[in-house]
C-alpha cells in the first residue's frame, strides 16, 4: 500500500513538473504553484534549533520526492531548521534559498508580484504555514500543525482563484 501511495505522488509530481516547463518567466496568466512545507524534526526546543537525524531524513526524502519538479525560487525562514529542510531541494534545482519574514502579508505580496506564473518551494513553521495557506485563500482546520508530514500544493490560477492539495511524506524513503 505504501509503495501504490509513493507511486501516485511521484506520478503527480511528474506531471507537476512536465506542466511547468516551457512557460515564460513572469507569465502571469499562468497559475503559480507553491510547494509549502513545515520544517522538519528539531533537536530541542532553543529558538534556532537544527534538524534531528529523523529531521534531516525528511528533508533528504523531500529533496527525492521533488526531485522531478523545477523551482523557480526557494523560500525559508532564516531559521537552521526552515532553510535545512529545503536545502538540498535548492541546491538541486541550482537555486540560493531566499528568506522571508513570516510576518502576516509580506510573503504573499511577494509572490504576486515577483513570482506570477512560477513555482516556489517554501519551509514555515508549525503557526506560519496554517497562516500563510489561509492568506492565498487555502485555509485549513489546524491553527497549528501537529506534525512535520505534511506538503501542501498550492495552485494560484488568476482565472479561477486558489486550490490546494494536502499530502504526506514519510521522514525516510
Amino acid at each position: 500500500m505504501r509503495l501504490a501511495k509513493m507511486v501516485l505522488v511521484g506520478a503527480m509530481f511528474c506531471a507537476l513538473g512536465f506542466w511547468n516547463t516551457g512557460r515564460a518567466d513572469g507569465d502571469r496568466a499562468r497559475p503559480t504553484t507553491l510547494f509549502i512545507v513545515r520544517h522538519a524534526e528539531k533537536v530541542g526546543e532553543s529558538s534556532d534549533a537544527p534538524l534531528s537525524d529523523v529531521g534531516r531524513e525528511r528533508a533528504q526524502t523531500l529533496a527525492w520526492m521533488l526531485r522531478e519538479v523545477s523551482f523557480d525560487a526557494v523560500y525559508s525562514t532564516d531559521f537552521a531548521r526552515t532553510r535545512d529542510t529545503v536545502a538540498a531541494t535548492a541546491k538541486a534545482n541550482q537555486k540560493k534559498l531566499s528568506f522571508y519574514s513570516p510576518r502576516p502579508g509580506l510573503l504573499k505580496k511577494k509572490i504576486e508580484a515577483q513570482h506570477g506564473g512560477q513555482t516556489l518551494l517554501i519551509s514555515g513553521h508549525s503557526n506560519t504555514v496554517p497562516a500563510l495557506l489561509a492568506e492565498l485563500g487555502t485555509p485549513i482546520k489546524e491553527e497549528v500543525l501537529p506534525g512535520y508530514d505534511a506538503l501542501f500544493v498550492v495552485t494560484l490560477n488568476p482565472a479561477h482563484g486558489a486550490t490546494m492539495l494536502k499530502l504526506h511524506y514519510p521522514e525516510h524513503r
